[in-house]
């Protein structure tokens, strides 16, 4: 019996989707681990910086991408035999909110 029946296209994307949140991951240990006191987080170019934060706030912002990841995963998992195309839909916004999170992060090292 499997765990997730998925076919392989799902299978693909979802892998690829954890792949960026995985590198999404390892560039916030490279670049921001050592960072101890407060850095931009967003930052307008009309007003300048708008909200600093720490660590806990890009992690937050990872740790979200993960949650939805996994309840992603496990929504296609149930659907996949009864709706195939949910399950293809949930992949592959699951792939495009992986690509803005690795966006975010990289926005955030290169400001800081």
């Amino acid at each position: 019996v499997l765990l997730f029946p998925l076919c392989m296209l799902t299978k693909f994307v979802f892998g690829l989707s954890f792949i960026i949140l995985a590198v999404a991951f390892g560039l916030f240990y490279v670049y921001l681990a050592d960072i101890s006191n407060f850095f931009i987080v967003r930052f307008d170019s009309l007003r300048g910086m708008t909200f600093l934060g720490g660590r806990p706030d890009v992690f937050g912002i990872l740790l979200t991408g993960l949650a939805i990841f996994l309840i992603n995963l496990i929504l296609s998992a149930v659907f996949s035999k009864r709706n195939p195309f949910f399950a293809h839909l949930t992949a592959f916004s699951t792939l495009f909110l992986a690509l803005l999170i690795l966006i975010a992060v990289g926005v955030i090292i290169t400001t800081n």
